[in-house]
């Protein structure tokens, strides 16, 4: 079992930095063209997981909650690749 001496926070800290290096990579590689024509594919986003925003007025603070997740391939790939390394250490 691969949780079985590693905790969720370290599980969830891994995935979220693969998914924003990979993120930070597709950007980069979009600016740059850097695989021409194939690049736009690489970089597309697709919605997984969208929660519109719901706001609630208390009269002295308004709170607005929102959730989405749209990750391109090359975040997903950074994700796939964070997954690797949190298996092997």
């Amino acid at each position: 079992m691969m949780f079985r001496s590693k905790s969720w926070f370290v599980f969830f800290l891994f995935m979220a930095t693969g998914a924003i290096v990979g993120g930070l990579l597709g950007d980069a590689m979009l600016s740059s063209q850097a695989f021409g024509t194939g690049t736009s594919f690489l970089v597309q986003k697709y919605q997984v997981l969208n929660i519109q925003p719901v706001a609630v007025d208390f009269y002295v603070m308004k709170l607005t909650i929102g959730f989405a997740f749209t990750p391109n391939l090359v975040a997903i790939l950074g994700m796939v690749i964070a997954l690797l390394l949190f298996n092997r250490i």
